[in-house]
């Protein structure tokens, strides 16, 4: 009689193998990867990057950015919507969110 082999306990259900290259990257978002506004810290932004799979230097080149400028909006030295935009698209994430900007709603 074959018996199925068990499933190994503590192993993460439902992530794709790519998140859990780095458990630094981990460790960052459990430490708490987001400002008091409810904006996600430069780590955070990098570190979902990573988890995405999104190279910022090749993001920055096909933008016509060079990378250091991505870096500097990501840290936000550079207040760029432009690259603030384009990063949230690519990390599926309101930009609102990401860089705690105050939305404009007509009362």
């Amino acid at each position: 009689m074959l018996r199925e082999k068990p499933q190994d306990q503590g192993g993460a259900e439902g992530l794709p193998e790519a998140w859990l290259h780095s458990t630094q990257d981990v460790q960052r978002i459990m430490a708490g990867g987001v400002n008091l506004d409810g904006s996600l810290k430069p780590e955070m932004i990098r570190a979902l990057l990573r988890f995405r799979g999104i190279d910022i230097t090749a993001m920055a080149e096909a933008y016509g950015v060079s990378h250091q400028y991505f870096h500097l909006v990501i840290n936000r030295e550079r207040p760029d919507r432009r690259v603030q935009n384009l990063i949230a698209e690519r990390l599926q994430m309101d930009a609102d969110r990401v860089w705690g900007r105050k939305s404009n709603s007509a009362a």
